[in-house]
């Protein structure tokens, strides 16, 4: 019994043995894997680090996704690009000197008129019973001025009859006084000394009424005068009142102020309206400025006086810089370009357009198409595509004067090289990518 427990413990203790054997060389085994995987993962992550990395290895690029442009030689043409609309040059605003009601609209907008052309007609009863009424006070007042006038010329006929009067009785007493000296001098005593005196005393007297009489008939031309004058000015000025009515009338009926075409019309039928109410818009047909937003980078090479050419999507019309508002206005400035070639048919007002302003042409110079994101006068580094075009590195250019599309090269790129002017911000950390 006892020797048959002893097989038992050692056959017990022998299991126990090999099952410690098997399970430390499966633990070894885990481990070899599990540094093998490690080990893998490591590799790979190296190698991807190996890949991307800019200063170690190349980074991929499909040549099919960049844009490639090659530097030239020649006359580089400086311009600058906007866009906006066009404008018409001469507007005019319709508005009304009295207070009215729209009875009729004749015209809407986008009609083509003529100077004095009607437009609307407004209608004001108490304006037309106020004209009614001067001219009932200006025919009264016209009436009372001729009665004055009658009246101040019967005085003054009045005047030069007393004028006359005194006249006759000093050549009456002077025809005596000269009879009566003739006889005295022939030695006839018909007369008296005393009278004949006397007649000398009548003859001054008759002088001095007549003289006076004279000075009372001028007097009485300057009253006569002055009088009419005063009555003749309050007849003018009823008259023009009478006018300034009459006028207000008749500008009851709105009427185009020049050969155009009509914009806006923003009256209704039955509107009441007020002094100085706007009742339409008026733009002179085939006399347009085109109003352009340049960027506020590129608007100080923009000069007044400079030629523009204004594109309508369908013809293209020479302008001339007329105008470069002071402001910035949401990154960029809007300039006016007088239009100086022949309007196209197309053109009317807030026509969507572009245009190109020529700033300056110079003659042999390095250039190539702008790059993205590069602006003028400034150094930044572009990639070179080597001979083969199979790889691209980074090179460091000074960039002179911009055009809309095209860029002067001062120093860093010769003619015939090719660079990438498409977006690279994505790679840009890179030195050198490789082209597939």
């Amino acid at each position: 019994m006892a020797s048959s427990l002893q097989c038992i413990n050692s056959d017990y203790i022998l299991m126990s043995l090999f099952m410690d054997i098997i399970r430390v060389k499966q633990k070894k085994k885990m481990r070899i894997k599990l540094y093998a995987s490690v080990m893998f993962i490591v590799f790979i992550l190296f190698a991807m680090w190996s890949l991307f990395d800019g200063s170690n290895s190349t980074y991929a690029v499909s040549k099919d996704a960049l844009l490639v442009d090659k530097v030239k030689r020649g006359e580089l043409y400086i311009s600058v690009r906007g866009s906006g609309v066009l404008v018409a040059k001469d507007i005019r605003w319709v508005a009304t000197t009295i207070e009215g009601r729209v009875e009729r609209i004749l015209i809407k907008a986008g009609a083509e008129v003529k100077a004095g052309d009607l437009l609307m007609e407004l209608s004001n009863p108490q304006l037309e019973q106020q004209l009614e009424e001067t001219k009932w006070e200006l025919e009264e007042m016209g009436a009372h001025t001729n009665a004055q006038k009658v009246s101040l010329e019967a005085e003054l006929l009045d005047q030069k009859a007393a004028v006359i009067n005194e006249k006759l009785n000093y050549e009456r007493a002077l025809l005596t006084l000269n009879a009566q000296k003739k006889l005295l001098e022939q030695g006839i005593v018909a007369v008296s000394q005393i009278d004949h005196e006397e007649i000398k005393i009548e003859v001054a007297q008759y002088k001095e009424r007549w003289q006076l009489e004279e000075k009372r008939l001028d007097k009485r031309r300057q009253t006569v005068s002055a009088q009419l004058k005063a009555y003749q000015a309050r007849l003018n000025r009823m008259t023009k009142t009478l006018q300034r009515v009459q006028n207000q009338v008749n500008s009851l009926s709105v009427k185009a102020t020049m050969d155009s075409i009509v914009q806006v019309m923003p009256m209704e039928l039955g509107q009441q309206v007020g002094v100085g109410t706007n009742l339409a818009r008026l733009a002179r047909k085939g006399q347009f400025l085109a109003e352009l937003r340049i960027p506020e980078k590129q608007i100080n090479n923009v000069l007044l006086g400079q030629k523009a050419t204004i594109d309508t999507r369908t013809s293209k019309v020479e302008g001339i810089v007329k105008r470069i508002d002071p402001a910035v206005v949401n990154g960029s400035v809007q300039i006016d370009v007088e239009l100086i070639g022949k309007i196209p048919s197309e053109a009317r007002p807030d026509l969507t357009i572009d245009g190109v302003i020529d700033i300056t042409r110079i003659p042999n110079t390095l250039f190539v198409k702008r790059p993205m994101f590069v602006n003028s006068h400034t150094k930044s580094q572009v990639y070179l595509l080597d001979a083969e075009q199979k790889y691209a590195s980074k090179q460091a250019v000074e960039f002179g004067q911009a055009s809309a599309q095209y860029i002067q090269i001062q120093s860093g790129l010769d003619v015939g090289e090719d660079i990438i002017i498409s977006d690279v911000s994505s790679w840009d950390e890179h030195q050198q990518i490789q082209l597939n």
